[in-house]
């Protein structure tokens, strides 16, 4: 049983450090069925400022043309479903864009992990500013803002948060001896172009498509990995393809722990431990701790958003982005997904 809690303690560490997000119709948010066992009513966003080297767009003129602002959504939640929004910045500071943006779900309900990954390029309200990109909140108002802005787009209540940057992604996979990710001869490609590029000593040498074995900084690309010109070579790839990344990449690391011994797991869990910065209190991860066994048995799902109900779009300003064009069925999509259980 020791080995088991150690091993979820580590689970936990390790999830909680995941996350690096036509026009849009106005529309009724009193359709939303909220019919949860427990459903938060809508909550009143507080304008947010960001720090003073952080400048947010002051031009209004064509954001106000071309895109109607999303009403609040009101929030699903549920006693028995806690969900854990999780921040890969591109900045080794406090502040920057979130990289990634990715909501761990923890389901007792059904007895499932999920992860819901939210596609940065997403053109979102964001209380107190124009709209723009997902991963602009973080660097406007950080993790409160980011919080606020999942809230009221999405419409889930987030019960946490937990955050790691670049530095400290590659320090992590590097404290727990590396991961095995399933890598195509593409995606191989890919990380060894990273690594001349920026003139890194760590190329993967003598692999082939499958499982191959990262160390930090290898991982690092991998899961940065969208496409692009890399070293003079085109990488065909979007972000769909980059949250599938990581995402797999996470599973990798959960089934590398089975083997580990009950002594090498606890020093792991130490080691990663200063790598993340959470609002999880010691008790609520010990509460975690307790459903060791429910947890071991639980099976991992994942999706990404949005899907559906989308165009592409461009403002000076934002750049390239994703223009929801019908918020009440995306938000209905990712509530399905997480709790299930809707009408």
């Amino acid at each position: 049983m020791k080995r088991t809690l150690a091993i979820i303690l580590l689970i936990n560490i390790l999830i909680f450090t995941f996350a690096g997000c036509s026009n849009a119709d106005k529309t009724d948010e009193t359709t939303l069925v909220t019919s949860i066992a427990t459903t938060v009513p809508p909550t009143t966003m507080p304008e947010s400022t960001a720090k003073e080297t952080t400048t947010a767009p002051t031009e209004t003129t064509e954001a106000e043309a071309h895109y109607q602002e999303a009403n609040p959504a009101p929030l699903y939640a549920h006693d028995s479903v806690t969900n854990i929004l999780l921040i890969g910045t591109d900045s080794n500071s406090d502040w920057g864009r979130s990289d990634t943006l990715m909501l761990l779900s923890l389901d007792n309900i059904h007895g499932k992990i999920k992860m819901t990954s939210f596609l940065r390029d997403t053109f979102v309200s964001i209380p107190g500013y124009d709209p723009d990109k997902l991963n602009a909140a973080y660097a406007y108002g950080g993790t409160d803002l980011c919080i606020q802005t999942m809230e009221y787009n999405f419409g889930i209540d987030i019960d946490g948060y937990a955050i790691v940057n670049f530095s400290t992604f590659r320090k992590l996979i590097n404290a727990i001896g590396g991961v095995d990710v399933y890598l195509t001869e593409d995606e191989i490609d890919y990380i060894n172009a990273q690594v001349a590029q920026n003139n890194q000593p760590n190329y993967i040498e003598g692999a082939s498509e499958g499982y191959v074995h990262l160390t930090g900084g290898q991982a690092l690309w991998h899961v940065r990995n969208r496409g692009g010109e890399v070293n003079g070579i085109y990488f065909y790839g979007t972000d769909w393809d980059r949250v599938d990344r990581q995402q797999r990449m996470f599973a990798g690391i959960i089934n590398g722990l089975t083997s580990l011994s009950f002594d090498e797991v606890s020093n792991m869990a130490y080691t990663v431990l200063p790598y993340v910065t959470t609002d999880l209190s010691a008790s609520e991860l010990a509460g975690h701790i307790s459903n060791a066994p429910a947890y071991l048995s639980y099976n991992i799902e994942r999706a990404t958003f949005p899907t559906d109900y989308w165009v592409d779009s461009y403002y000076d300003y934002a750049g390239s982005v994703l223009e929801i064009t019908d918020w009440n069925s995306l938000r209905r999509d990712v509530a399905t997904f997480i709790y299930e259980n809707i009408e």
